[in-house]
């Protein structure tokens, strides 16, 4: 696709992620645990084209399907969290040294965490029965059908594609900057804030790869990597999170708390290290970002 027009990149974009969508959502309906994850990445991408080439578009149609998108994906993120944080809480029980503690509290503690992941489970389906949703899926297949391109999508693909991988390079640096100056209070809140950034420059990446050739490509590999690695420390703060709420429940026991808040010294331990492994994959991505 190296002559391609804009437009012809970003509807063949569009279209991709359009039947991820519905692939997912069909997944996510039907019970499969991998299914949310796939709409919320296919949500995420869809976003994340409409904001890279948003000069390619006009914004009075694709900014109110942005707004959608972004929060259905939030009402399923929020369950995907707590699911998330669910499962680890439950492999670290299965880890952790339980001789001496009372099974009675123990076995309370997984039941209280089954009756909290059964809940995720009902957000998802009251967000995919809504109205709400069903308009999105409609806005979606009508961007596909009518993608509502400016003059600008007519200019080539290499070039802007280049270009816009560029500036999603530089939207990412101002988060990674926001990030090292944290305090230790907000730096959980400030990594979460360029996990978002690396992913809208991995998907600008992805996009532009069929025309934009290596340096893209291992920008994108090299942004899967950031993402993966701070995703992991997100995971790891939900889990405390998790932990610390368990641990205040009176009905949970003594000693139950007491190995709870073990556990949660183990994650805050592992959070430190998680931590050093991400500015080291976010150093490499930024050395990559200055040689495009």
């Amino acid at each position: 696709m190296p002559s391609a027009s804009v437009g012809t990149l970003v509807r063949q974009r569009l279209a991709e992620q359009r039947d991820a969508l519905r692939d997912a959502e069909a997944a996510a309906r039907a019970g499969d645990e991998s299914g949310v994850h796939d709409l919320r990445v296919a949500m995420r991408r869809l976003r994340a084209l409409l904001a890279t080439y948003r000069p390619a578009f006009d914004p009075s149609v694709t900014e109110p399907v942005r707004t959608e998108l972004e929060q259905a994906s939030r009402e399923l993120g929020q369950s995907r969290d707590a699911a998330v944080a669910v499962e680890t809480v439950e492999a670290l029980l299965q880890e952790a040294q339980l001789d001496g503690l009372d099974a009675e509290a123990v076995a309370g503690l997984r039941a209280r965490l089954r009756l909290d992941a059964s809940g995720t489970t009902d957000d998802v389906a009251e967000t995919l029965g809504s109205t709400r949703w069903a308009a999105v899926v409609i806005l979606v297949d009508e961007l596909v059908s009518h993608p509502p391109l400016t003059d600008e999508a007519q200019r080539g693909a290499r070039s802007t594609a280049r270009e816009r991988v560029r500036h999603e390079g530089r939207r990412f640096a101002e988060r990674v900057d926001a990030a090292r100056a944290a305090g230790p209070h907000e730096l959980a809140q400030r990594l979460h804030e360029v996990r978002g950034a690396v992913k809208r420059l991995r998907y600008a990446a992805e996009t532009a790869e069929p025309v934009a050739g290596k340096q893209v490509r291992a920008i994108r590999k090299q942004a899967k990597a950031v993402q993966a690695r701070i995703g992991r420390h997100h995971d790891a703060v939900m889990t405390r999170a998790t932990l610390r709420h368990l641990a205040l429940d009176e009905a949970v026991g003594e000693g139950a708390a007491f190995l709870l808040g073990h556990l949660d010294a183990d994650e805050q331990r592992a959070l430190a290290t998680l931590e050093e492994q991400s500015w080291n994959e976010v150093d490499a991505l930024q050395r990559l970002l200055r040689e495009l």
